[in-house]
């Protein structure tokens, strides 16, 4: 019995010792072997792995495509107006000792890289207008005037200028990521006024001489971004060639900062592959206004739509009427004129009728008269010599004559 307790704690023993000593490296990760916070090796390959049990430590690291999404900021654009620019940025570890000894962890460094992906979008669109952060711009006509439709409104067409802008913002990633951004203070020399250009000197290695930029300065209302910028720079001389931007005059005295590059001590280990952004919107503070401004933009359409329909109806309706009024006027005329010619040759016809057979027609004529005027309620008292008892007469006499000659 004594000799199975003891087998049992040898087992369990080697069981954990096995366990302390044993690790699996998959293939989605890359672990570094620490001993008392030294590191001792790295694997990048997958499989087993031995390592002395109990001094030893795995640290386990992502070596795929990481995801940072920083936080939503307001950003002020070329024309000094807010934007809500919501990003998001893809690295991935090449140096995980490096990483573990700058970063820590995946948490820290979404929290840190969000920050530089933030600073360097709010320093490119600073220098940018709204359509171009959108990736648009306006249509021009052959004066260089935006060309606008129907409803007053300009016409807008997609660009590249979103992708470039993105392009550069990713440039400016990597290079925070693997250098220090470093800000100097500098002052208009004299006697200020549109310079043409002025130097001023560097101190220090200067990583990346294109991306020496003016960071804060004077601005009028001249040109969009600040009234310096940056010219040239000589890495021998380390003198920095600016000048004024157009349409803009300096004050000798006057303060701007540049920022550029310095080799950063410790790199981050880590890999940007890409920079998008997810959202381009107008702050929540400012959304009800804009509401009310499209609102209103759209009130002001439709009431000049309902006016040009109006205007419409009233065309359509004084041609209906003069159309009409046409119509009814050359009606009367063609009636008048088939009345006319029917009366004429009405009389015609009976002017022909009396020419043949007078006595007739006045017989006919007298016939018509009887029609309208011998009725039961009707009293006439006439001369018995009047003409109007001569048909009355004549057709009795006839008649009586014309019995008696029969008989």
């Amino acid at each position: 019995m004594r000799n199975l307790v003891i087998a049992g704690v040898i087992i369990i023993v080697g069981l954990i010792v096995i366990s302390q000593s044993l690790y699996v490296v998959d293939e989605t990760e890359q672990v570094i072997i620490t001993r008392f916070g030294e590191v001792q090796t790295v694997k990048t390959q997958p499989g087993l792995n031995f390592k002395a049990p109990f001094v030893d430590t795995a640290v386990r690291f992502d070596k795929r495509l990481l995801r940072i999404d920083a936080d939503p900021e307001t950003m002020r654009d070329a024309n000094k107006e807010n934007l809500s620019i919501d990003s998001y940025a893809r690295y991935r570890i090449i140096d995980a000792v490096q990483f573990r000894k700058t970063l820590l962890t995946e948490s820290n460094a979404r929290s840190r890289l969000g920050d530089i992906v933030n600073a360097t979008l709010r320093e490119r669109i600073a220098l940018r207008t709204r359509p171009e952060i959108i990736g648009a711009k306006f249509i021009l006509d052959a004066d260089g005037n935006p060309v606008v439709n129907d409803e007053g409104l300009p016409l807008i067409e997609g660009s590249e200028s979103r992708t470039e802008l993105l392009a550069e913002v990713l440039r400016g990633v990597r290079l925070r990521v693997n250098a220090r951004e470093v800000t100097v203070d500098y002052t208009i020399p004299e006697p200020g006024g549109a310079l043409e250009e002025f130097n001023v000197t560097i101190d220090g290695p200067v990583l990346e001489p294109n991306a020496i930029s003016v960071v804060q300065g004077p601005e009028g209302g001249g040109a969009v971004g600040f009234d310096v910028f940056v010219r040239s720079f000589d890495p021998v001389t380390k003198l920095l060639t600016l000048g004024t931007q157009a349409d803009e005059t300096l004050t000798a005295g006057d303060s701007f900062t540049i920022q550029y590059f310095v080799e950063r001590d410790e790199p981050f280990g880590i890999e940007i592959v890409d920079v998008r952004i997810k959202r381009a919107d107008f702050p929540d503070t400012v959304t009800p206004s804009i509401y009310t401004r499209m609102r209103a933009e759209r009130n002001r359409i439709a009431t000049k739509f309902r006016a040009e329909g109006d205007e419409q109806d009233l065309q359509i309706r004084a041609g209906a009427d003069k159309e009409r009024t046409i119509i009814l006027a050359e009606a009367d005329k063609t009636a008048n004129q088939v009345r006319g010619e029917g009366e004429a040759e009405a009389i015609r016809l009976l002017a022909d009728a009396l020419e043949e057979d007078p006595e007739f027609f006045s017989f006919r004529r007298s016939l018509d008269a009887y029609k309208l005027f011998l009725n039961d309620r009707t009293t006439i008292i006439l001369s018995s010599d009047a003409d109007l008892f001569k048909f009355l007469q004549g057709p009795g006499e006839g008649t009586k004559g014309s019995s008696e000659g029969g008989g």
